[in-house]
């Protein structure tokens, strides 16, 4: 249990992690001034100018940028989070007060009770939970539909063909599939969940509900293997991709050599060209993963605290030994940590793939 809480708690630092990856090509890109007249401005200025962090400001203090995602409504919202749970903190306390009142022989009686009136206080946070979880999905993916068009006409502006092909195909196609089945089936998916759980731990077979919460790591991890699988084909192709948008570049730049002084003139020219353009690949590239990482960040951090206090709830159950209530609240925190996994799963591949795009460049 503590290596996957671990793993879980680590998740948002590893997105991180890839925003500090790229910072030698958001220093190039905040210490060059775009030129103008460059070809589709109309198109990606909106998303230049709507980023909720500057690339300049990342340069300077990334620490700073990461945290100032979080909004002030983030608190509010842990806050409301916390204020949820006192009821079944109330309700908690009071079983463990009877435990000491009652005979052995009922105590059995007060477990099962205790158990159902959790799964009943629980049962509305954790459904609103899954629909903000798929509501953010559903954001994501029509914000890629409107932006990854527009970034593949920057990368064709700059020389990049065969990455703006690959953007469009496996990267936007993959992703967008991804997230409409996750936001298609997490909801029921997620209920029926709720259901076993309670069902199987209210049972008096002990196996039932260590079948469940082996249920809720075994999608976990899956999950997992499914976005290492999918970013290891990004990585490759993006490699690959690079590699003939700079052969290209190179027979270019060799036949436009051939010319003695228009040759010159002309690599000169468009040399400059794509240097403008490399440096509006790195910073739309940072726009929208600073947009991900806002929508990400609060949300995520909502589902860890949830997962803090089932897992309370469940120390609290096991202490006071109320066996079957603490098996529901680890079926309910397994079942929540697949729901960050899910998004983060989304989120991973979205980041990585576009920083993947502005970090390996081909021309």
């Amino acid at each position: 249990m503590g290596t996957d809480w671990l793993k879980r708690r680590v998740l948002p630092l590893l997105a991180a992690g890839l925003l500090l990856a790229a910072l030698p090509a958001c220093r190039a890109a905040a210490g060059y001034s775009l030129p103008d007249g460059l070809p589709g401005q109309e198109d990606w200025q909106g998303y230049l100018d709507g980023a909720p962090a500057a690339l300049e400001d990342f340069v300077d203090d990334p620490l700073g940028t990461v945290l100032g995602l979080l909004s002030g409504g983030l608190w509010r919202t842990v806050r409301d989070s916390v204020g949820g749970y006192s009821r079944v903190l109330l309700f908690l306390l009071l079983a463990v007060l009877l435990t000491f009142l009652l005979e052995d022989g009922r105590r059995e009686l007060l477990d099962l009770a205790a158990a159902g009136g959790s799964a009943l206080l629980c049962w509305a946070a954790l459904g609103g939970l899954a629909g903000a979880v798929c509501a953010k999905l559903e954001d994501w993916r029509l914000f890629l539909l409107g932006f990854v068009p527009v970034y593949q006409g920057v990368l064709l502006a700059g020389g990049e063909g065969a990455a703006a092909a690959s953007a469009g195909g496996l990267f936007l196609s993959g992703l967008c599939l991804l997230a409409q089945l996750l936001a298609g089936w997490v909801p029921p998916l997620f209920h029926c969940y709720l259901a076993l759980a309670a069902a199987c731990c209210i049972s008096t077979e002990g196996a039932l509900a260590a079948a469940c919460r082996a249920a809720g790591r075994l999608l976990r991890k899956g999950l997992g293997w499914a976005g290492r699988a999918f970013a290891a084909l990004l990585g490759l192709q993006r490699i690959f991709t690079g590699q003939l948008d700079r052969a290209s570049w190179q027979l270019g730049q060799m036949l436009t050599g051939t010319v003695p002084i228009i040759g010159q003139s002309l690599s000169a020219a468009a040399g400059a060209v794509l240097g403008g353009m490399q440096m509006l690949k790195s910073g739309l590239g940072f726009a929208a993963i600073a947009f991900l990482a806002a929508e990400f960040l609060p949300l995520y951090l909502v589902l860890m605290t949830h997962a803090a206090l089932l897992l309370g709830c469940e120390l609290l159950c096991t202490a006071a030994g109320i066996g079957r209530c603490a098996a529901l609240f680890g079926c309910l925190r397994q079942a929540v940590q697949a729901l960050a996994a899910a998004m983060a799963l989304v989120f991973g591949i979205a980041v990585l793939g576009t920083a993947l795009l502005f970090m390996v460049g081909g021309g």
